[in-house]
């Protein structure tokens, strides 16, 4: 027997950019609890963050800020 899809189902295509079709709270429901992060996660999750980078990334944004963000007219 086919299962029904849920008002959650998150295997749709949205037509829209900025549709994120995340799964909507119902009246009554709650959040699955979830800990907070300790450092050593974050400082992981970062590490990976950053090694995901191209080589050239740092020295790319670099070039590309802007050093006098301020004009005085």
């Amino acid at each position: 027997m086919p299962q029904k899809a849920s008002v959650n189902d998150c295997s749709q295509t949205s037509k829209n950019l900025f549709d994120l079709n995340l799964p909507t709270l119902e009246p009554g429901e709650k959040l699955f609890p979830s800990p907070t992060p300790t450092l050593e996660e974050q400082l992981a999750h970062a590490e990976f963050l950053l090694s995901t980078q191209p080589i050239d990334f740092l020295a790319a944004r670099l070039a590309r800020m802007n050093p006098e963000p301020f004009v005085f007219a």
